[in-house]
């Protein structure tokens, strides 16, 4: 079957033919996976090139369509009726005889010995606003392919609600739109031009366009050609001026230039709905950062926090240890003196003494201070892990749910990014439902005293904090009162008795002293190693939702330029257009 463009040899056009056939090319490439029916209608639009020009008869049903064409025919070939007689779409065609095709379940080839059908393809569509949803469906789904729409109308209700709407399908995808006002024959000259001017001034308001309206009476036309009624009728029916108009304004320029600018039409009204679904998805992604980046803000304020409260206990055992301080030095000060003699005399008798008016249980607070603070640790870091995910996870899902969201930024997408937080989801399940509370307390201890054993210059092997401390401080007293020495000076002077008490008592001082500030820092260290632990691992859960943020927005951007450069050229075409 020949196409609109066959007998045409201006080089010009064969240019912009071809720049078109590329573009959209291009086009169909640049639609993601996805986007099945957009891409099909790019599809489309390439095979409607190589096609007649191509006219689309729409209206709600009982408005006329059927006269309106069969008056164009000036035979009576299609039904016409009250209720909806049609439910697919008919592409009308030229041949030497008649004859149909069926092409699929909803459009069909039906071919007419018709001479004008040689250069224009007629396609008559299922009537809107009937009560079977599907007829309005399968007439939207033609509108893209059109070259020109000729919108059937009753003048008894012109531009009602369900008109509208549809008019607003039609325009969005900006093709070229011609009215036509059926069944003036049912009104008088000073209504006619009533509705007209109802027509006219609505549809400028409306959609922002002057409407080219032919008022036209369907069925007094055919009757007319058929010669049913006198000629006065024809006349009456004011049919002429639309078959000038599509026999003749229409001529084969101006089919070509409108064949031509009818599918950049519709890729520029394709591409004003995929720049929509850019802004949504760029939208979407930008709540996605803020979400990432509050919980950064959050684990950073986090790792401040447990630090700070960390010190409690730190602070707690540093107490603990000054108080042994001060224990450790009452004793030195009631203990090596001469009533004490037989205490001083034997090293054994004077470091039970010791352990026990100095320690008095001492290592078991120290013990348990440790074992709570590192319980109050783990608590937190599940506290922490638990409240992270569980608000984005409510923040996500209020997204998956929004189906107005899903509808704008595309389900595979949406579908995309779910699948995402699902497994972050699912990752994070797995880790806490392994997270043995005891196990963990168990191998911070074990880190922590790791630490402040080798601060302190002892191996691991004792029971706890508490016992080493016991153990390091009781040698400690042992080594700094020179006991055995005093004793051995005693008979010679009862002044080495004195000396050796201040030099014991500052010596035990500063050795506790420096035991704090070791203790001290070791547990800072420690607490701090785990914390930074506990803030990494939560941190490093959310990567993956992280790098989807950063490939999706680099598809996006990737996707917006591609689409750009296609508006751009498009543009350029229209003008190349205009200019013929």
């Amino acid at each position: 079957m020949a196409g609109i463009f066959d007998s045409v040899v201006d080089p010009a056009v064969q240019r912009l033919l071809r720049s078109e056939s590329q573009l959209l090319v291009r086009l169909g490439e640049t639609l993601e996976r996805e986007q099945v029916e957009e891409r099909r209608r790019v599809d489309d639009l390439l095979a409607g090139l190589e096609d007649l020009f191509t006219i689309v008869v729409v209206g709600e049903f009982n408005a006329g369509k059927s006269s309106i064409i069969n008056a164009l025919f000036g035979q009576r070939l299609r039904r016409e009726g009250p209720i909806p007689v049609d439910d697919r779409i008919s592409l009308l065609r030229h041949a030497d005889e008649e004859s149909e095709r069926r092409l699929s379940d909803f459009v069909v080839e039906q071919f007419y010995p018709i001479d004008f059908l040689r250069n224009i393809t007629l396609v008559d569509t299922p009537g809107t606003n009937s009560i079977v949803q599907r007829h309005q469906e399968i007439t939207e789904d033609y509108i893209p392919r059109a070259d020109l729409v000729l919108f059937v109308t009753s003048i008894d209700r012109p531009l009602s609600e369900s008109e509208r709407k549809f008019l607003e399908y039609i325009h969005d995808w900006g093709k070229k739109l011609v009215f036509v006002l059926n069944k003036i024959d049912t009104k008088t000259p000073e209504e006619v031009v009533q509705v007209l001017d109802y027509l006219q001034s609505n549809t400028r308001a409306i959609f922002g366009f002057q409407p080219v309206i032919f008022p036209v009476s369907g069925k007094l036309a055919l009757e007319s050609k058929l010669g049913a009624l006198p000629p006065r009728e024809w006349t009456r029916s004011n049919f002429e001026g639309l078959e000038n108009y599509i026999f003749k304004v229409l001529s084969e320029k101006e089919r070509v230039r409108i064949k031509l600018q009818a599918p950049l039409d519709t890729v520029l009204s394709l591409g004003r709905k995929q720049f929509v679904m850019i802004d949504s998805r760029r939208k979407l992604l930008a709540a996605d950062h803020n979400r990432l980046g509050a919980i950064t803000a959050q684990l950073t304020l986090a790792n401040e926090d447990l630090t700070a409260n960390f010190q409690q206990f730190i602070s707690r055992i540093d107490n603990l240890m000054m108080e042994l301080e001060r224990r450790g030095i009452d004793f030195l000060d009631r203990f090596v003196r001469i009533g004490h003699l037989f205490v001083l005399r034997d090293p054994l008798r004077f470091r039970e003494e010791f352990d026990r008016q100095v320690f008095m249980n001492w290592h078991g607070s120290i013990d348990s201070t440790v074992q709570e603070s590192v319980d109050w640790l783990v608590r937190e870091n599940m506290k922490l892990w638990n409240g992270t995910v569980e608000a984005f996870r409510r923040q996500v899902e209020v997204d998956a749910r929004d189906p107005v969201l899903i509808g704008e930024v595309g389900r595979q997408f949406a579908y995309n990014r779910e699948e995402v937080y699902s497994r972050l989801r699912t990752e994070t399940e797995k880790r806490l439902s392994a997270y043995d509370l005891g196990i963990e307390s168990r191998r911070i201890i074990d880190g922590a005293m790791r630490g402040v054993f080798q601060s302190v210059g002892l191996g691991v092997g004792a029971l706890g904090l508490g016992y080493l401390f016991t153990s390091a401080v009781s040698s400690m007293a042992l080594d700094v009162t020179g006991l055995t020495a005093a004793t051995m000076l005693l008979v010679t002077s009862f002044l080495i008795l004195p000396y050796k008490r201040s030099k014991a008592k500052y010596e035990f001082r500063g050795r506790i002293e420096e035991l704090r500030g070791q203790v001290r820092a070791s547990l800072t260290r420690e607490s701090t190693t785990e914390i930074d632990r506990i803030i990494r691992g939560i941190t490093g859960a959310f990567e993956p939702y992280e790098r989807f943020y950063k490939s999706e927005s680099q598809k996006v951007e990737r996707f917006s330029e591609s689409l750009k450069a296609i508006h751009r050229e498009t543009q350029t075409i229209t003008e190349s257009i205009a200019a013929l």
